[in-house]
């Protein structure tokens, strides 16, 4: 989260000092002139006690003085707050690190990365590591998804090194949750499994255990698709329910739509259609609640695959449709033409671009 810088306020000046007259003090010599012998004894002792008296009263004032210059000045010295250049500037790396993702889900990757390595050198010149290891991490994403597999690989390896010195579960599960990701998509479930069990702050590795929030959800659906691809239907099954369960209780829309998305997947090739297309609407209730745009096209897309296979040719027809157009709106041309191929071969009847 990004403080704000506070305003240091001036000091006051110190009050200058303003000259006072003061009668000269009457001699016990002089009284010795006018007075009888006690009265001088006694004018004697009260000048002696009035100059103690006017000694003590004079250093409370002095003391009360001091303290209140000393008051003064602390209040002036303010703890260092960060300089408004340095929040500008992670300012400016956040707004290139949302450009990045909007890019990514136009598929435009060059861009995206662009401005994912911008952001990169930023954080990593303010010394800023959270900020450097989601650079990185998008990065690797971006990598994994124009299949440089390799790369996203060292790369997450350096995002991970970075977040084992942060001491911040949360960003450390965040790091093994895409090391999990790849992993399972480059079909090795087991390494992906291992990826997604917790380490606690006295094992030799950070801790990554979390217990609510997006990483946890994340943590959950990743472990129960690896438990699918074991064949661990039950467990897979109920994991993924757990995951949705987190995301909804966190308000993490995106990530609910994505466990019910591969709920309905689950559903969808044990051929439990029903199920499966309640798995798929309440994926794209979610998409559209958060106004997700590729996760909106893509459950359409899963809607009319599975009302295809369930035998409701018009349902099908309608969601293919909604899925054609609204890939094309997204600009992402190549899904928008599989959407429409996949419409024409229902339909029969050729489909042009209005």
């Amino acid at each position: 989260m990004i403080s704000e810088a506070g305003i240091r306020m001036p000091c006051p000046n110190r009050p200058g000092r303003t000259m006072r007259t003061q009668a000269a003090p009457v001699s016990p010599r002089h009284c010795a002139r006018v007075l009888s012998p006690a009265s001088y004894r006694r004018a004697s002792e009260e000048a002696r006690i009035g100059g103690r008296t006017a000694f003590f009263r004079n250093r409370r004032l002095f003391a009360a003085g001091a303290f209140l210059l000393l008051a003064v000045l602390a209040s002036c010295s303010t703890k260092p707050k960060e300089p408004e250049e340095i929040i500008t500037r992670r300012k400016q790396a956040d707004s290139l690190m949302t450009q990045g993702h909007e890019r990514t889900d136009e598929l435009a990757y060059d861009i995206a990365r662009n401005s994912y390595n911008t952001a990169l050198g930023i954080y990593a010149s303010l010394d800023y590591r959270e900020g450097t290891v989601a650079a990185l991490l998008a990065l690797g994403r971006n990598s994994r998804m124009t299949g440089n597999t390799a790369a996203a690989e060292e790369l997450f390896d350096h995002a991970e090194s970075l977040a084992a010195g942060l001491d911040n579960p949360r960003i450390m599960r965040d790091v093994l949750n895409h090391k999990a990701d790849l992993a399972l998509r480059t079909g090795d479930p087991v390494a992906a499994a291992a990826y997604l069990e917790d380490s606690s702050a006295s094992g030799e590795k950070p801790s990554s255990a979390v217990s609510n929030g997006r990483e946890r959800a994340a943590q959950l659906r990743l472990l129960g698709t690896a438990r699918h691809a074991m064949g661990e239907d039950e467990d897979a099954q109920n994991l993924l329910l757990q995951s949705a369960g987190v995301a909804e209780a966190a308000d993490e829309k995106v990530e609910a739509a994505q466990s019910y998305y591969k709920l309905a997947s689950v559903a969808s090739l044990d051929a439990r259609f029903d199920e499966a297309l309640s798995w798929a609407a309440k994926a794209l209730s979610s998409d559209k609640e958060a106004e997700y745009r590729p996760g909106i096209a893509a459950d359409l897309r899963a809607l009319a695959i599975i009302s295809a296979k369930a035998g409701d040719k018009a349902a099908a027809e309608d969601y293919f449709r909604r899925s054609w157009l609204a890939w094309r709106g997204l600009g992402r041309l190549e899904d928008a033409e599989s959407a429409r191929l996949e419409l024409e071969e229902l339909t029969g009847r050729p489909v042009t671009v209005p």
